[in-house]
């Protein structure tokens, strides 16, 4: 039974019914000093029973904590470096794996999950270098946000088959380091640096542990909520790293709360910089297509949306999907993945197929040779047909007039004796 599980959502109310039940059944019996003791318990386990359905159900729908180890704060080992775990794979070839991120820039080093498209391993696939799409999760988010809970193989799997997306790798990464902090995927200030992990480290540690393109061209990134922003903050920061970005219910301005802590340090510049919709209005505007989307009832994100899109300006593009309801809930997200994935195929690079090796043809090194084919005079055999050289006679003219033009005529030799001798 997993902390996501239906099991452990069960579990949870079957014991919140029976505390109060048995709460209620007790509360007017016992009335000395040790009633109340019983009654004060009761009452606390009601409220811890309660606040462990609601927690469940959340978690059910976020998969935050896969692991009881996870819910106590330890983050599931990484696996080896240049390893990787297969974690599920689906009935069309594709596959979800796990892998680990060395920081060898950030310092920062977690594991990341990947998706793999159907016939990665394939005869053609091992000869393909394929785009990339990075997606962050939100805060609190881990990349089972994406795997489990949006189930964004499938949809992948989907929109690959139907030929409206060519195949891709697809990478979800870590952006913090527990769920309790909320890194915003910036370089703090004298602390974690989550942007160089973000940008450099995973680039590295994906081109060299997957087939993939490594130009701009070939990498994308998106994100939902914290995520959209981290993307739209990431890409426009880092222009020449993606060729596109997407927010799924994204905010467009730095915030500082008591889960980000002071990341700045006071220095409004740096926050500034860090802001996506700041940028648009006081700093040049990066040749970069951007996909926003929200759900109308979600008033900060639809806000934060009409305040960003109003301010794109060319050499900026930007595309803007709204639906009428569904919150800020991954619901929402789910429904607009699909139009993501379509909408990057446009703007991605194709995948590189490298050309298929052909028949190697040998040199023959006895024998007649073919035509058009050199022979072999280096190996032993006999030897190499020799071609005698073209003799031609020359005769001069007088040493008073000029050198005769006209062809001599063959000189005749014939054999007298023991050599050769005009006659």
């Amino acid at each position: 039974m997993t902390p996501n599980s239906v099991g452990a959502q069960l579990t949870a109310i079957a014991l919140c019914v029976v505390i109060a039940v048995d709460l209620a059944m007790v509360w007017h019996r016992v009335r000395n000093w040790w009633g109340w003791l019983v009654r004060s318990v009761a009452v606390l386990l009601c409220v811890v029973t309660a606040l462990a359905v609601a927690g469940i159900w959340v978690n059910r729908q976020m998969n935050l904590f896969t692991t009881w180890s996870e819910v106590a704060g330890h983050r599931p080992a990484a696996p080896v470096t240049g390893q990787t775990t297969v974690e599920e794979e689906s009935p069309s070839g594709s596959r979800i794996v796990s892998f680990s991120v060395p920081g060898a820039a950030s310092g920062i080093s977690l594991p990341a999950k990947a998706y793999l498209p159907p016939g990665y391993d394939s005869p053609t696939g091992r000869r393909t270098h394929y785009p990339v799409i990075v997606a962050l999760a939100g805060f609190p988010g881990t990349p089972n946000l994406w795997v489990v809970s949006l189930r964004a193989g499938d949809i992948l799997d989907q929109e690959i088959a139907a030929g409206r997306m060519a195949p891709a790798v697809v990478i979800f990464p870590l952006q913090d380091f527990d769920q309790a902090t909320d890194s915003e995927c910036v370089d703090a200030v004298g602390g974690a640096k989550f942007e160089t992990f973000l940008t450099k480290d995973v680039h590295t540690a994906v081109t060299a542990q997957f087939r993939v393109r490594a130009d701009r061209a070939g990498w994308a990134i998106m994100g939902a909520s914290t995520g959209g922003f981290c993307a739209t903050n990431l890409a426009m920061r880092h222009a020449d790293m993606y060729a596109a970005v997407a927010s799924l219910s994204g905010y467009f301005t730095a915030i500082t709360d008591s889960t980000t802590g002071d990341l700045y340090r006071g220095n409004q510049r740096l926050r500034n910089e860090n802001s996506p919709l700041w940028r648009l209005h006081n700093l040049p505007v990066p040749a970069l297509p951007v996909f926003l989307s929200v759900a109308a009832d979600d008033k900060g994100g639809y806000k934060q949306l009409q305040d960003f899109s109003a301010a794109v300006k060319p050499p900026m593009q930007a595309t803007t999907v709204v639906v009428s309801s569904g919150g800020h809930t991954g619901g929402v997200w789910r429904l607009m993945m699909p139009a993501a994935f379509d909408w990057f195929a446009g703007w991605l690079a194709a995948p590189q197929v490298s050309p298929e090796p052909g028949p190697v043809v040998p040199i023959p090194t006895h024998g007649p040779v073919k035509e058009g084919l050199k022979p072999n005079c280096g190996a032993p055999g006999p030897p190499c047909p020799v071609k005698p050289p073209r003799v031609r006679a020359r005769r001069s003219g007088t040493l008073d007039g000029p050198q005769a033009t006209t062809r001599p005529s063959p000189v005749s030799l014939r054999k007298n004796g023991p050599g050769l001798r005009p006659q």
